[in-house]
This record gives C-alpha cells, sequence and structure tokens, in this order.
C-alpha cells in the first residue's frame, strides 16, 4: 500500500521517535552501560542515534522500522512488559509489541486452562508483572494463579512416562 506522502512524514517522525527512546531505554538501562576495551555502550547508542537521524532525514522509513524491530528484540525474548509504557510515556504512542504475548495469554483465559509448558511460562511472566505494578490487579493475578496450579498438580500427577 502506498502511502501519501503526509502520511510518509507521520510514520517517519513516529518510528524515529520510538527508535530514539528504544535506545534511551538501553542508555537508561544500568545493566547494558558495558564499557570495555573495544566497545562503550553510550559510544554505540550514541552513534545509533545520529544513524537513526540520518534515515529520518533520507526519508528510510522502511530502514527505521527495521530499526525498531532490531532494537525491540531483547525486550520481546526477556517479556519486558514495562517497555509499552515506556514508549507510551516517552514518545505518546500507544505502540504494543507485546500484541501477541496478550493474544496468547487471552486465548488461555478464555480456555480457562494452561496446556503447555511455554503457556505456562507466559503466564507466569505475566504474573509477576502483575504483581510488581503500581497497582496490581489482585483479582487476575489470582485467576492466573489458579491457572498454573491447576497445571502443575496436573503436570505431576501424571505418570514418568507421560512427562516425557
Amino acid at each position: 500500500m502506498k502511502l501519501s506522502k503526509e502520511q510518509k512524514q507521520a510514520e517517519l517522525e513516529k518510528y524515529r521517535l520510538l527508535v530514539l527512546a528504544t535506545i534511551d531505554y538501553y542508555l537508561e538501562n544500568k545493566l547494558l552501560q558495558i564499557t570495555t576495551a573495544d566497545f562503550n555502550a553510550e559510544t554505540h547508542f550514541g552513534e545509533l542515534k545520529k544513524q537513526t537521524e540520518s534515515f529520518f532525514q533520507k526519508g528510510s522509513l522502511g530502514l527505521l522500522k527495521q530499526w525498531f524491530i532490531d532494537l525491540t528484540e531483547m525486550q520481546l525474548e526477556g517479556r519486558d512488559l514495562k517497555f509499552n509504557q515506556y514508549l507510551k510515556d516517552k514518545t505518546g504512542y500507544e505502540f504494543d509489541i507485546f500484541a501477541s504475548f496478550f493474544q496468547r495469554i487471552d486465548k488461555i483465559i478464555s480456555k480457562g486452562r494452561i496446556t503447555t509448558d511455554n503457556q505456562f511460562y507466559d503466564v507466569r511472566i505475566l504474573v509477576d508483572q502483575l504483581c510488581e505494578a503500581a497497582t496490581p490487579d489482585c483479582r487476575k493475578i489470582e485467576m492466573l494463579n489458579r491457572l498454573l496450579l491447576d497445571f502443575e498438580q496436573k503436570k505431576s500427577s501424571r505418570s514418568p512416562k507421560e512427562k516425557k
């Protein structure tokens, strides 16, 4: 689908802000402040910011989108659910990089049970995040904990052969 000039400019600005905010997220994370003889995180991320601005000036929307995907991979893999709120606060954009994660959780909730180890891990990650929230959703935490407990009980009641 071809974007109009105005739409492309709006998308360029959006992805420029998202990429820069993601880089700032890395800079603010003390665990990522790596400095060795060959690498300095602050210098590296500063260079990425310069390249981001260059891509923006050149109108390279595809590159900005790809950089955003690449830069957010660690948050996705680590299920850093606080990242979405950070992006919203920093850029004003509602951008949910965890949409598929929450869709999986919603399916588990609608089924009323956890059936795989991966689903168990996803639910456990969400419970941990909900517990750390400023205002935890106690009803949701209790419901998810019941699903976790049911899964653990069913799994532990299986014979050793079935567990393999």
